[in-house]
């Protein structure tokens, strides 16, 4: 941004020196509408831009570029010099755009995200810009049995289709990396047909990864594996802020830089655990062998995962009455490799919800 004033200076600079060495009936004057439309535009940026929206640098930057640029909007100039600065101002609009807190570059960030809007088939594919795939799988027969059922396709949070889960239905998505990054933000809507304590909505071989379910409480609930082998179960400690019959979002942000774990519930933050208060650390950030499952939507644990439980007894899932899948409709599902800020999930939130 620097250099881009800079270089606006020297070309603002250059003008001037022109002007004042030639005749003004020398300077064929150019349209300056455009440039003045966007002057006025960049002023309202300018003048509702604070501290709690922008970093502090960001609007200095862009409000020294401004000056310069309105500097050089009341001298004579070329039609040449009239767009470049329309140029230069635009791209100065556009990157402190960029530098909000709410902006999300889903370019960088977005690991994984699905709208789930194909309405037919047994597939969804992800909008990020890995194309990752989630497949419709039926709930475990040999646990369920004649209740195990297929997800199908429902309304969705805001227009489009969403999933709808019971009877262990749910989606499987192939191992990778990528769900497992430094810092971790999870994005969701649900609509939970009830709340009961194992309302799974996503699952990376649960404690070995993380898992993010719904309780009978009507609170979210988040457990991950920490780099160095510690196992976080938290809540955010809020009774009835997931409601059944209705389309909810949640956020839970996992930063492992500052070990802070952060729960949002319809935009608005409702609690942050940290390492002081409850040993959050950085999420482990591989699986390797039987542990590398695939990401599931809607459930807690693949059929090979089951079947290994009945061998090493590590967990009794062997019963319906044990058995965690989500009951109801899943929408707008996103996995970030970013801590999102307040501001960006407030933002999120805003855009999406009905």
């Amino acid at each position: 941004m620097r250099l881009q004033t800079m270089m606006l200076i020297i070309l603002v600079s250059s003008a001037m020196m022109i002007s004042s060495c030639k005749k003004d009936n020398s300077i064929v004057e150019g349209d300056k509408t455009a440039l003045n439309a966007l002057i006025v535009q960049a002023d309202a940026l300018s003048a509702a831009a604070t501290a709690t929206d922008y970093p502090q640098t960001a609007i200095d930057s862009y409000k020294a570029t401004l000056a310069t640029v309105k500097t050089a909007a009341a001298t004579s100039l070329t039609q040449a010099e009239i767009d470049n600065l329309v140029t230069q101002l635009t791209a100065a609009i556009n990157t402190f755009n960029s530098k909000a807190y709410a902006y999300i570059d889903e370019s960088l960030y977005l690991n994984a995200g699905w709208h789930f809007d194909e309405g037919t088939g047994t597939t969804a594919t992800a909008f990020s810009t890995v194309k990752h795939v989630a497949t419709f799988f039926n709930g475990n027969t040999v646990i369920l049995g004649a209740a195990a059922l297929m997800p199908t396709w429902v309304a969705g949070v805001k227009g489009g289709k969403a999933i709808y889960l019971n009877g262990g239905a749910h989606l499987e998505v192939p191992y990778t990396n990528a769900f497992l990054p430094v810092d971790l933000t999870i994005s969701v809507w649900v609509n939970p047909a009830e709340l009961y304590e194992n309302n799974y909505i996503v699952s990376q071989n649960f404690w070995q990864g993380y898992k993010l379910q719904t309780q009978g409480g009507g609170k979210p609930y988040f457990t991950f594996k920490k780099v160095d082998g510690g196992i976080i179960d938290a809540d955010n400690e809020t009774d009835n802020s997931i409601k059944a019959g209705q389309w909810n979002h949640i956020v839970i942000s996992l930063n492992g830089t500052t070990k802070e774990l952060k729960f949002f519930v319809n935009g608005t933050l409702t609690k942050t655990w940290t390492e002081s208060n409850k040993s959050i650390g950085p999420l482990t950030r591989t699986l390797t062998g039987p542990d590398a499952q695939p990401f599931i939507i809607g459930c807690c644990a693949t059929d090979n995962e089951l079947a290994n439980d009945v061998t090493t007894g590590w967990m009794s899932w062997t019963t319906a009455a044990n058995f965690g899948y989500f009951k109801g409709a899943i929408d707008e599902l996103k996995i970030y490799n970013i801590a999102l800020a307040d501001g960006q999930v407030s933002k999120l939130y805003n855009d999406e919800k009905p």
